[in-house]
């Protein structure tokens, strides 16, 4: 699958590059595992979640297994089942905890949407 990016998220993995370290390698690896992907994934796993505070578009988070350094997470939404996989926001959560996830999924909308626009696609509501 091939991962496209907004650029927020362009900004976020610039920072993660400039730490280095734990960030950067746990961030690059959830990356992979979106690019390992071969379609949408059809059910939730430990790697991936569906992001139930979102309404108006199916957006999933990325994460790894527990790391007492890092708590990276990303929030992506999937075009389609075999299309570009759109990585919105990364964050580390372990400064900032899980009360980032309502507003990860009113962003993570929201930046659907500018995507949408940008393409030109019909549908800024969509999936």
């Amino acid at each position: 699958m091939i991962v496209d990016w907004t650029d927020e998220f362009d900004r976020w993995l610039t920072h993660a590059e400039e730490q280095g370290g734990r960030l950067l390698a746990v961030a690059t690896a959830l990356l992979k595992e979106l690019s390992d992907l071969q379609a949408r994934p059809a059910e939730e796993s430990a790697t991936f979640k569906r992001v139930r505070q979102a309404r108006r578009h199916e957006l999933w988070r990325v994460a790894h297994p527990f790391d007492p350094d890092v708590a990276v997470r990303v929030i992506c939404w999937f075009p389609s089942a075999e299309e570009v996989v759109i990585a919105l926001v990364g964050f580390d959560k372990k400064t900032i905890g899980d009360v980032f996830y309502a507003s990860a999924a009113a962003r993570g909308e929201a930046l659907v949407d500018a995507w949408l626009r940008q393409k030109g696609s019909p549908d800024a509501r969509g999936s």
